[in-house]
């Protein structure tokens, strides 16, 4: 956007501060801001639920009609504001994203590494892509190109590289560019949104660098790897040493995902990465240091009062903690919120939490309206307003200690609905685990920020203490280590209804509302909502076909009205992408499955079989059968659920590679039938049309072996005779799937293809009436969505 765009946006601008100045001299600065802010907020959430930006007439049409309006005026405005602000931020973001018509360009580039590059030894692949050989270590880095006419932020990997990067630092790369491309899939993580939200105009891997001269930016950047390489040189293997680098300078790369699954199954994920709790507990830190040391000088006090004093010091505090940890957007609006706290503190006073909290989100939103994609916008605001909900208005204040308790249990019910919406799940014991994880680290977070400033300054001061505050840091990790391994079922996954999950939240509301306010039954009844299992997708008769987007793999989900099957389950590798805890999870707890009626492994290999760990933990499995377990697949078995057929055609007994081992799966309802055929090559396709013939005619086909050259003979199309063909294959994969000479042959004989890299997860739902198919990217485009690039189906 530009030009005339600017100008409307700038009036928008302008007309919102008139409305703010206006509500503020008129009714005072009350109830008026609060709601404009709520229209301001509405105006930028209902752009960002768009498919494309909206023409330049539309804000003008809104402008006008909120000059016209007298009644509605000020609410029109500020609603006006909100979509221009945020449709300038959006239009900034896919004006500089690299088209797909330019996808795989190589190109040398200078620029620096704008991030402190993350290293990971073992992996393979890229963004939940395969590789054939593992890589001895992956860097991963925003890289910010000096050249213009390249997006001015850039997310890098590079693959066995035995480079030593490091933030700051200049590079000639030579990069393979890509477009912004994630899974589509219900319920599962949006990589894309992610992208569009951290201004990441491509993606790209390295095939080749060198450094070059060095400049003189990224000063910050350079200060917080120089401490980080001194941690390094501290702590040299201490165990405690990746929980060091997260909570002083933000740097999770360290932490594994035994690590991560720790702190989720114990509701502790919110110490660690640095966000407002950690900021608020420097702020706080600080405040009551100073304010104490400042009380000991009269002088002092007499020339500025020690509250004024200490609010000063903690909102300098929070800002340069939040630089040290790279100044993030969650830390940026957590470096904020004292400040903008003290501002409304300064202006009206905090007699009134709400409007204290109105022009904090007023501000952050203006200031960067696209944060409000990310989850830890809300969950740290919820936070805070649970704080300030369940501490006044009470005619008799409690004790401290029972204070803090019921903060604790509030804030765990309160944000329980927001954890499920944004996590498909929460922590069971997290309540009670936080009684005790909370207060240390209220202790031990600012130790270590003052450790690691005293190393730098006095190192035989600091050296010491940040040793031992490094020790009781590793014994609080064992701790929680070992209180996960020991309940492993403390996580309840879990996806309600977005209504489920409103009326919670009103209940946590009711069941906390001060004491004499009649409302706790009602809290408990809304509260259950919770357990209500959204519907499922089939109701009565027929069952749905899902083959979920998974890359460069194979997850497919069979309902019925009852039952649900699930079909290999994608990818994983080591540090990396794991489409079951990513993809398959998340889209089963969307779908109301709570435990699975039976798993098939088709074969052994890893974009079949890596997601099923993931997959078991989350869920009960009544019968496993395939690859990985004791129960292989036989040819000829069938079986019936809910009026649909399901017929084994064949499995590992037939021999052959691993791939002809596949276990091939029929599943028909009345005239219609969906054949899943793993990886199946010729040879077996050749076995199947002579022992099974009249079983292999369906209406769907999920392509055997992704769409490849050595799979679909024209004899076995000619066999299955589909009206759809679906190829489960990586976007632009390098294996270069589904070929096109499969393609070719699916097109002369005028078969429907889809590939789920470009359509995103594809469901074929068979009814008594007839069968329909729905593609996943087309059913809620959004605008950072990546457009259709169906260069795939170009014949050679």
């Amino acid at each position: 956007m530009s030009g005339p765009a600017e100008a409307v946006v700038a009036g928008a601008s302008r007309a919102a501060g008139w409305l703010w100045s206006r509500q503020r001299g008129g009714a005072g600065f009350g109830a008026g801001p609060v709601v404009l802010v709520l229209a301001f907020t509405i105006g930028a959430l209902a752009l960002l639920q768009l498919a494309a930006l909206p023409p330049l007439g539309c804000y003008a049409a809104l402008l006008i009609g909120a000059l016209l309006v007298r009644r509605w005026r000020d609410l029109l405005l500020a609603f006006t504001a909100g979509a221009a602000i945020t449709a300038l931020a959006a239009g900034e973001v896919i004006d500089s994203r690299w088209p797909a018509t330019r996808f795989g360009e190589v190109r040398v580039v200078e620029g620096v590494i704008a991030s402190l590059p993350q290293a990971q030894r073992g992996e393979g692949g890229f963004d939940g892509e395969s590789r054939s050989e593992p890589a001895t270590i992956t860097w991963r880095f925003r890289f910010d190109p000096a050249d213009r006419a390249l997006p001015p932020r850039v997310r890098v990997a590079w693959y066995r590289s035995q480079e030593n990067l490091r933030a700051g630092d200049c590079w000639r790369l030579q990069l393979v560019l890509r477009t912004p491309h994630g899974s589509v899939n219900p319920g599962g993580f949006d990589y894309e949104a992610w992208l569009f939200r951290q201004g990441i105009g491509a993606t790209a891997t390295v095939r080749s660098g060198e450094r070059c001269a060095a400049g003189g930016s990224h000063r910050l950047l350079r200060l917080r790897q120089a401490f980080a390489d001194r941690l390094q040189a501290w702590l040299p293997g201490h165990p405690a040493l990746p929980m060091v680098a997260a909570l002083t300078l933000g740097d999770t790369s360290g932490l594994d995902e035994d690590d991560w699954q720790a702190f989720r199954l114990t509701g502790t994920t919110h110490l660690v990465a640095i966000s407002g709790f950690n900021v608020a507990i420097v702020a706080g830190v600080v405040f009551w240091l100073v304010r104490a040391l400042w009380r000991l000088f009269p002088g002092f006090c007499l020339r500025l009062p020690a509250p004024s004093a200490a609010l000063a010091a903690s909102v300098l505090a929070a800002f340069l903690y939040a630089l040290l940890a790279g100044f993030e957007p969650p830390v940026q609006r957590a470096a904020l919120m004292p400040g903008l706290l003290a501002l409304a503190g300064a202006w009206g006073g905090l007699g009134q939490p709400g409007r204290a909290l109105a022009l904090a989100w007023g501000l952050i939103v203006a200031l960067d309206p696209l944060t409000l994609l990310a989850p830890g916008l809300w969950l740290s605001f919820a936070a805070v307003a649970a704080i300030f909900y369940v501490s006044a208005g009470r005619r008799s204040p409690p004790p401290a200690w029972r204070a803090a308790i019921t903060v604790q249990l509030m804030l765990s019910v309160m944000l329980a609905p927001l954890t499920l919406y944004w996590f498909q799940g929460t922590s069971l014991t997290g309540p009670l685990v936080n009684l005790v994880a909370v207060p240390l680290a209220a202790l031990l977070t600012p130790l270590l920020i003052g450790a690691l400033l005293l190393a730098a300054l006095l190192p035989a001061i600091g050296l010491p203490l940040l040793q031992r505050v490094a020790d009781l840091l590793a014994l609080a990790q064992d701790g929680l280590l070992a209180l996960a391994a020991a309940t492993p079922q403390a996580w309840a996954a879990a996806s309600p209804e977005p209504a489920a999950l409103l009326l919670a939240l009103l209940g946590a509301l009711a069941l906390f509302a001060p004491a004499g306010v009649p409302l706790r039954l009602f809290g408990l009844l809304a509260l259950s909502a919770l357990a209500l299992p959204p519907p499922r997708p089939v109701d009565e008769s027929g069952f749905r076909v899902t083959v979920l987007d998974v890359g460069q793999g194979l997850a497919v989900v069979v309902h019925t009205a009852g039952h649900t099957l699930l079909y290999d389950a994608g990818p994983a590798y080591p540090g990396g992408f794991d489409a079951g805890r990513s993809v398959v999870v998340p889209y089963l707890l969307r779908s109301g499955v709570r435990r699975l009626d039976r798993l098939i492994v088709s074969h052994g290999d890893l974009d079949h079989r890596g997601g099923v760990p993931a997959v078991a933990a989350a869920l009960p499995i009544a019968l496993r059968s395939g690859a990985g377990s004791d129960r292989p697949c036989v040819s000829g078995e069938r079986w019936r659920w809910d009026g649909v057929d399901f017929e084994l055609l064949a499995g590992p007994e037939a021999g052959g590679s691993d791939n002809n081992g596949s276990c091939v799966l029929r599943i028909r309802f009345g005239d219609h039938a969906v054949l899943l055929a793993g990886d199946i090559e010729a040879r077996r396709e050749t076995e199947l049309r002579a022992q099974a013939a009249s079983s292999l005619p369906a209406t769907v086909l999920v392509t055997p072996h992704h769409g490849s050259r050595t799979s679909s003979t024209d004899a076995f199309i000619a066999a299955v005779a589909p009206a759809l063909g679906v190829h489960s294959a990586g976007w632009h994969h390098r294996f270069g799937h589904p070929s096109r000479e499969v393609v070719a042959r699916y097109a002369a004989r005028g078969i429907r293809q889809l590939s789920t890299g470009d359509s995103g997860a594809v469901a074929i739902t068979v009814m008594p009436d007839g069968w329909r198919v729905a593609e996943a990217r087309q059913a809620r485009p959004r605008l950072w969505s990546t457009p259709p690039d169906e260069a795939w189906r170009r014949l050679p």
